[in-house]
């Protein structure tokens, strides 16, 4: 659970859409666990996720001004 709120904290303060990288670097945690969390989030319906280009494109609960 705490990473769950690390990632959501850190794509909140990169802004959206984030890839995985981006959050590698943001946050220290290693590629492969923070996919295994953004998946997860996605599942629960937390995260959107663009699967083309592996990118978080929105969080529940914030406004998206497109």
């Amino acid at each position: 659970m705490e990473l769950e709120k690390a990632v959501i904290e850190a794509i909140l303060k990169i802004g959206l859409p984030v890839k995985i990288g981006q959050l590698e670097k943001e946050t220290g945690i290693d590629r492969n666990t923070l996919q295994k969390v953004v998946n997860d989030l996605s599942i629960k319906g937390i995260l959107t996720t663009d699967r083309c280009y592996n990118k978080i494109t929105a969080v529940k609960g914030e406004s998206d001004d497109r």
